[in-house]
């Protein structure tokens, strides 16, 4: 048996394990499908990344100098305003996804999750992000004078750390290393998975509503398509390597530069730049991969048709 024969037999027997009895076909006259149709949801989405853009990179490039040039307010209380925003608007964001998770009636838990408290992959990551943010602001501001240095690394990090995972992630899926505990819907014992499809099956479960539906779907989607693998694969390698570069290079930049105004807008305004020039890239990537993707499965069931 080839590698890639005995990969996708692996991943097979996996997805049995996960999920649901019953959405396990056997056999597809299609690649399975996915049940998200984005452009439903085109306005909640915008709204929803509208909203993310203008507290997390708009508020505070505009807060920060208005305040302290225009108000003629002291660095630490321009600083203090504009990081409050946006530790007030993620909290209220990560406290509705904890909620969403933690209810009793909760559908978009991970698959086979027994227990209220077993968050997924990205609710973890999401609170480490927080915590190690909420850090950095607080050490910034208590320096004096503020350091306005370490008020610009937050959005470098946040870069450099799921750039980081992504990475770890991918080496460890392409060297079939197994989970010692779950990591989402993938139990322990499961081969790792690259870490774009975690995040993808979390985000689409809690945040787009997809629920154990959406968990169940992706999974035998890229348990039946090689295809499909090789879409994850790229596209982990391309945010993974990518932002964690940007993020130790702005990291470096940051803490050199002579401007420490020019320091705060470039930590604020080029991982925003990079997410959205990386957003765009990845929209025609997947549609042309997925086209392949259904051509090559056609081509594929009507040559074993014409075997069988």
């Amino acid at each position: 048996m080839s590698y890639s024969n005995e990969m996708y037999q692996t991943q097979s027997e996996e997805h049995n394990m996960i999920a649901p009895e019953t959405s396990a076909p056997e056999a597809f006259d299609v690649p399975p499908r996915l049940p998200l149709d984005l452009r439903k949801h085109k306005r909640s989405i915008s709204i929803h990344w509208g909203f993310i853009l203008l507290t997390s990179c708009i508020a505070p490039l505009i807060l920060y100098p208005t305040l302290h040039w225009g108000a003629n307010l002291s660095d630490k209380i321009s600083l203090s305003i504009a990081s409050a925003v946006l530790g007030v608007t993620t909290v209220y964001s990560l406290g509705m996804r904890t909620w969403k998770l933690f209810k009793a009636t909760a559908n978009c838990r991970p698959l086979k999750s027994d227990s209220r408290w077993k968050f997924d992959f990205f609710h973890w990551n999401y609170l480490a992000g927080f915590v190690g943010v909420t850090i950095i602001f607080v050490i910034g501001l208590t320096h004096e004078p503020p350091s306005v240095r370490m008020s610009s690394l937050p959005p470098s990090l946040l870069c450099l750390q799921v750039g980081g995972t992504l990475v770890v992630t991918g080496f460890l899926s392409h060297f079939r290393v197994r989970q010692p505990f779950p990591v989402s819907s993938h139990p322990a014992g499961a081969i790792f998975r690259p870490g774009v499809l975690v995040i993808i099956e979390d985000i689409v479960a809690v945040d787009g509503g997809g629920d154990k539906e959406y968990r169940s779907a992706l999974m035998a989607r890229y348990a039946a398509s090689p295809r499909f693998q090789r879409l994850i694969r790229n596209l982990n390698w391309f945010w993974g390597w990518s932002g964690f570069l940007l993020g130790l290079l702005l990291i470096v930049v940051i803490s050199t530069v002579p401007d420490r105004t020019f320091a705060f807008g470039l930590g604020w305004t080029i991982p925003w730049i990079w997410a959205g020039t990386w957003s765009v890239i990845t929209t025609y990537w997947v549609k042309s991969a997925l086209k392949d993707e259904r051509r090559s499965w056609y081509s594929i069931r009507k040559t074993t048709a014409v075997h069988v």
